[in-house]
């Protein structure tokens, strides 16, 4: 893909009128060598402006690609697990025969199911009219849904079917149906069976995702009507929900490659800028968008325009103001030698600049520096002249790869431009973005510019995207990635961990009574509390909101994780001064189970996050921990 991009205009000085007398044709010629001197500048300066842009769209590209991949495949597994649930319903419904047991046994069998599909707000079958009257909440009504566009599609294939986004006329919300037919025992159609996915469960998945301050994930259905949309700066928007608001760009891009493609734009239903990927979701009629602002991946870029611009306008000016006076010297003797003497001034000025460091290297040794140089690589005034351009590099083989390309490039009439780590005279390693040009067959002329601040900030941002930005713990990404790191020691090691959901108790009331700062300074207080109450391989992580998760590795028995989980509530429970001098308490409800090798990472999670909120609905303030075996130990706080 082509991407545009503007380059600085520098401002060229106005040709004087050309007297062609001896001393006119030589301030002339001195005009024109500047002039062709500015010309250069400016080309080097687009040159590495372009490359700098093309190297922050490559770079934002493949985040947003890889993020569009790695969710259309969590997606996936959602709409297969509940694909694979909808065709056990539907098999073992045709299998039973008519009786009187029939209902229990349908009923049975949408709770077993409704238990594997955390995804799921509400699994119910409708007959063949479309009334629902299994599957319905405590308290609700039976209602018809023989008039949807899913269940006549349903009724006619033998696959699950997806509808399009649609507002839910039981719980008034948007979300989508995934649904199949259902076969009678004498293979007649017999109603189906359909599970309600809300989309603010897509909506919790995105929010977890790291775009920027303007990046935007959204899912779209097969006629690219919008299911759901998280934007970090409007979180709790539901605007464009089932309409297909899409942007010519993209509308052209899903034309050419309906399957996967990039395209900048602005987004049709904010008008934000974004580079956007977007993947379709393996084996179903779905698609996955995801979008990153062009003003929050081309900050540094434009920071690196300004700076350039104002540079090449500097030295264009400075030329400009050199040719005038080299014109005037042939006025007279001692006016020409100001002229000269102002003129050396200027060019020095360009040479010694602060911000862009210059050598020239004659068979492999410097020959001249300028000061930015020196001082960017740790020399002090003149000990780089002879120095030889090895010892600037991180090992002989990086020294001869660069050379190498660098000459070839060169000699074939192109500008050479690389980023690359660099050694300064300390030995510190630092990041430069380096330019090069051939001056004659033994000389070249390079340009270097120190970017290491900007690689930093690029390292991280991230770091920051594994981590909660109010307490600095592990975020919910990262622990699942430290629970499957767990699961894989486990393999090696025959030892067992515990995986730890918290919960706190009371935590609302001070966000009412005390505000959202009290509020906070209660969960950075409870992160530092449980840090300091494990151990050094243990992970404690902030989920979100009022819930924590704790890792504990090399568990053998659930009394260790009792005793921990204990301290840990204990903790807690200690009361908290606030800034304001209030003191404050909370409680923790903590559902917690122990794994070992063979264990599944998201079935550890869903298993922890489910003995906690049993403990919420049995008592708060209590610990339960489930085992391998799904045996369970209530502890009283």
């Amino acid at each position: 893909m082509k991407l545009a991009m503007t380059l600085p205009r520098i401002p060229l000085p106005t040709l004087p009128r050309l007297s062609w007398s001896p001393r006119g044709a030589m301030a002339s010629w001195l005009v024109v060598g500047n002039l062709l001197v500015v010309v250069a500048l400016v080309g080097m300066t687009a040159l590495s402006l372009w490359s700098h842009r093309a190297t922050e769209t490559d770079r934002a590209r493949d985040v947003v690609e890889n993020l569009a991949q790695n969710m259309a495949v969590e997606i996936n597994a959602e709409l297969r697990n509940t694909d694979n649930a909808l065709a056990t319903i539907a098999l073992r419904y045709r299998s039973a025969r008519q009786s009187a047991d029939q209902a229990a046994m349908v009923a049975k069998l949408l709770q077993e199911q409704r238990g594997l599909l955390p995804q799921v707000t509400a699994l119910r079958i409708a007959d063949i009219h479309g009334t629902v009257t299994t599957g319905l909440m405590p308290g609700e009504r039976p209602f018809n849904v023989g008039d949807r566009a899913y269940f006549s599609q349903a009724r006619t294939t033998d696959a699950m079917v997806i509808s399009e986004p649609l507002n839910s006329r039981a719980q008034n919300h948007w979300c989508i149906i995934l649904a199949r037919r259902l076969i009678d025992h004498d293979g007649n159609f017999d109603g189906i069976v359909y599970a309600v996915v809300t989309a603010k469960h897509f909506v919790d998945r995105f929010s977890g995702v790291a775009l920027g301050p303007s990046g935007a994930v959204s899912l779209r259905s097969e006629a690219m009507n919008l299911v759901a949309r998280y934007s970090a700066s409007e979180p709790n928007s539901t605007k464009g929900f089932g309409t297909r608001s899409l942007s010519d760009q993209a509308q052209r891009s899903l034309e050419q490659n309906p399957e996967r493609g990039v395209y900048i734009t602005p987004t049709a239903i904010d008008q934000v800028d974004r580079i956007t990927a977007y993947r379709k979701v393996p084996g179903y009629s779905m698609t996955l968008f995801t979008g990153m602002s062009s003003d929050y991946f081309l900050a540094g870029w434009r920071t690196q325009l300004v700076r350039q611009s104002l540079l090449a306008a500097l030295v264009a000016l400075a030329l400009a103001a050199a040719s005038g006076l080299i014109h005037r010297i042939h006025r007279g003797e001692r006016r020409s030698r100001e002229a000269l003497a102002k003129l050396a001034r200027e060019q020095d000025a360009m040479l010694q600049n602060d911000l862009i460091g210059m050598v020239r290297v004659r068979n492999g040794h410097a020959v001249w520096s300028n000061p930015a140089l020196e001082r960017m690589f740790g020399y002090g005034p003149g000990e780089m002249v002879g120095q030889a351009a090895i010892r600037l590099f991180l090992s002989p083989q990086e020294h001869a790869r660069v050379r190498d390309t660098a000459l070839a490039t060169m000699r074939a009439g192109g500008r050479f431009q690389t980023q690359l780590r660099m050694r300064r005279q300390d030995g510190s390693e630092f990041w430069v973005d380096l330019h090069g040009t051939v001056v004659s067959e033994t000389e070249s002329m390079w340009m270097l510019v120190d970017i290491d601040g900007l690689k930093r900030s690029e390292e991280q941002a991230q770091h920051l995207a594994l981590r909660d930005v109010l307490t600095g713990l592990p975020n919910r990404r990262l622990f699942e990635e430290k629970v499957g790191d767990a699961i894989q020691g486990a393999r090696r090691t025959g030892r067992g961990f515990a995986v730890c959901y918290l919960d706190l108790d009371g935590f609302k009331a001070i966000n009412d009574q005390h505000g959202h700062e009290a509020g906070d300074e209660v969960l950075m207080e409870i992160g530092q509390r449980l840090q300091t109450l494990v151990r050094g391989n243990d992970v404690v992580a902030r989920l979100g909101g009022d819930e924590f998760a704790i890792l504990l590795s090399g568990i053998a028995r659930p009394e260790d994780v009792e005793q921990t989980l204990q301290r840990c509530l204990f903790s807690i429970q200690r009361r908290i001064t606030l800034d304001c001098g209030e003191k404050v308490s909370v409680g923790a409800s903590i559902g917690a189970v122990v794994g070992g090798g063979g264990d599944n990472c998201r079935e550890l999670l869903h298993a922890a996050d489910e003995s906690m909120y049993a403990v919420k609905r049995t008592g708060k303030g209590q610990i339960q921990i489930a085992g391998h075996a799904h045996s369970e130990w209530a502890v009283a706080a």
